[in-house]
């Protein structure tokens, strides 16, 4: 009888002569090699005496065992690092770093694992491997071979990554085995390609007796569980590529800024609890007036505080510091756990102790800098001036979005995961951390990009978050200032910064955001709470949130200070969040500053 095969199958067998003339009828794209067993189908062919190159067959199988050998314990030992390092960035306290973060190290041996896993995982689970899905995983590996040299000599060329420029080595053998992995399969199927097309055509017959194969066909069931699982490997391959691209990038821009951005002011050094830090601090202006300290948001650095600090020098005759907390900015040192160091208010007293600034002392906080400034005044006699720029201490917690709640200690697991899941952070330059067309100076706005994108910079952000939440009750902020926290969350305070003149500029969108104002306007047609959705959940509780930052701004100004009177003034109309250098509202803000301090 005649054997008719269709077109599109796929036969796993180990040829024999009687099964010669069955499998003379498929073309030779249609065979296949299995993995679990790459050279068997085709060793027994020795009737003809003919050996047909078993020796160097076995010798490729050979190697192929020894290579995925090689992969897994790649795999192996990437794990084992990247726990450790996972470890020591987000539990392990009381470490100092110096420009370098343990996060780098992480992501590349996370990105080796992953890769390692998900091609074994595809070579162990897909027996019967396409030439096409071979050449697809040979370019992949390929790829992953080449970042990694990338990311070596970026990190090498960095200031203090050493740990993860030697990690980037892993990529490469990684991506070398995977590869000759790839192109050593195709070489054994091509001989079996080689095999059927040179075989005695004496044995040739289209009519014969159907044979008994020792491998199987695959059903139609078989093949959608095999295409799913190339489906799946390449979907992670794909999400690997953006993961290790981002490490790329990472590494690319970590190079490029610490030998190209440099600081304005100088590197002191400090030593508190017996730890010794490194902090940036620039201070510029006539030395006989008062100084004006600027305390910079708790996502920002002092480049966002620039020109509102010239600004004061330049017209108001004023002298400005604008200095980096630890782990932001141009600030080399950043300490984990800083909830075992003194607060921020005996560090920047230190600073400016060691840069030989002796006040008096004005300090002026944005954001979560209004809190630093209230910890300066509390710790230094020589602070007689604060001003909070919609800055709203001991209202917001850690990891609550709405003023007034408490803290939330699963912010840091969610820190964790992004941290994991995305990586680095190098694809996003740009996207996230522009200040935008409205930053001044126009001058320092890739500046402010480039520190904002510092690997250090999120682990920063992860240890300050969880300082606020280790932090004793009796040693937050208000206790310390006599206060108490009233009803629906509002923060009275005792009135203990006495001598200090308190000035409160709110952002009109942070304490105005009602209907009435939102919704007023031509311009406003677009607003998400000026439409249908004005009576959802969202919407009312961003219009009671205004009210109650409002509330809050105006306790500030009536309770921190008992001898004098503190003054809030509203910024003007269309004022966000960041208009501390916005070139709409800075000269506005000086204008405050220099009229109520100086």
């Amino acid at each position: 009888m005649t054997i008719k095969v269709p077109s599109n199958a796929l036969l796993v067998f180990d040829r024999s002569e009687k099964d010669q003339a069955a499998a003379d009828h498929l073309p030779p794209a249609q065979i296949a090699l299995s993995s679990t067993q790459p050279t068997e189908t085709i060793q027994n062919n020795t009737a003809d005496g003919k050996t047909g190159g078993t020796e160097e067959k076995m010798l490729l199988h050979a190697s192929l065992r020894f290579r995925k050998i090689g992969l897994l314990c790649l795999a192996l030992s990437s794990f084992c690092i990247f726990i450790a390092y996972f470890v020591i960035s987000f539990n392990v306290k009381g470490r100092l770093y110096e420009y370098s973060c343990p996060l780098s190290a992480m992501w590349m041996a996370l990105a080796n694992f992953w890769y390692t896993t998900v091609f074994l995982s595809w070579w162990q689970l897909v027996k019967t491997k396409s030439q096409m899905m071979l050449q697809v995983w040979a370019v992949i590996s390929s790829i992953f071979a080449l970042e990694g040299f990338l990311c070596l000599v970026c990190y090498a060329a960095a200031k203090r990554e050493e740990a993860a420029s030697g990690l980037s080595f892993l990529w490469i053998p990684s991506g070398v085995l995977g590869t000759t992995m790839c192109l050593a399969q195709k070489k054994a199927a091509a001989y079996i390609i080689s095999e059927l097309s040179t075989s005695d055509s004496s044995e040739k017959s289209t009519a014969v007796d159907p044979p008994t194969p020792k491998g199987k066909c695959y059903s139609r069931c078989c093949c959608t569980c095999q295409f799913w699982l190339n489906f799946t490997a390449l979907f992670l391959a794909a999400w690997l590529f953006v993961f290790s691209t981002g490490c790329v990038c990472q590494a690319a821009f970590t190079a490029s800024d610490d030998n190209s951005m440099t600081p304005p002011g100088k590197i002191y050094t400090i030593t508190t609890n017996d730890v010794e830090l490194q902090l940036h601090l620039y201070c510029f202006g006539n030395s006989s007036s008062k100084t004006v300290v600027f305390e910079h948001g708790g996502g920002a650095n002092s480049m966002t505080l620039l020109a509102l600090a010239e600004e004061l020098v330049n017209q108001y005759g004023a002298r400005s510091c604008i200095y980096d907390r630890l782990g932001y900015g141009f600030s080399p040192s950043y300490y984990v756990s800083p909830s075992s160091l003194p607060n921020t208010g005996v560090i920047l007293s230190k600073l400016l102790a060691e840069a030989g600034e002796k006040g008096p002392f004005a300090c002026a906080g944005h954001s979560a800098g209004a809190e630093a400034c209230l910890w300066f005044a509390h710790e230094n006699q020589a602070v007689d001036a604060v001003a909070m720029m919609d800055g709203y201490p001991d209202l917001i917690r850690a990891g609550s979005f709405r003023p007034g709640q408490g803290p939330n200690p699963g912010i840091l697991a969610a820190i964790r995961g992004m941290a994991v899941a995305v990586g680095a952070t190098g694809l996003a330059r740009g996207a996230v951390g522009d200040p935008g067309e409205d930053f001044v100076p126009s001058s320092e706005r890739g500046t402010v990009i480039g520190l904002y994108g510092q690997t250090r910079f999120w682990l920063s952000q992860y240890w300050d978050v969880a300082a606020d939440l280790e932090a004793d009750e009796e040693k937050r902020l208000y206790k310390q200032l006599g206060g108490r926290i009233g009803e629906g969350g509002l923060v009275e305070y005792g009135g203990s910064l006495r001598g200090v003149k308190v000035l409160v500029l709110p952002a009109e969108r942070t304490v105005n955001k009602t209907f009435e104002s939102t919704c007023g306007g031509e311009e406003s047609k677009n607003e998400y709470c000026c439409g249908h959705a004005r009576n959802s959940r969202r919407c009312l509780d961003l219009f009671a949130d205004s009210v109650k930052y409002r509330d809050q701004a105006l306790l500030y100004a009536a309770t921190l200070s008992s001898d004098v009177n503190g003054t809030v003034v509203f910024a003007p109309k269309g004022a966000e969040h960041t208009f501390v250098n916005d070139c709409k509202f800075y000269q506005w803000i000086a204008q405050q500053i220099a009229s109520e301090f100086l």
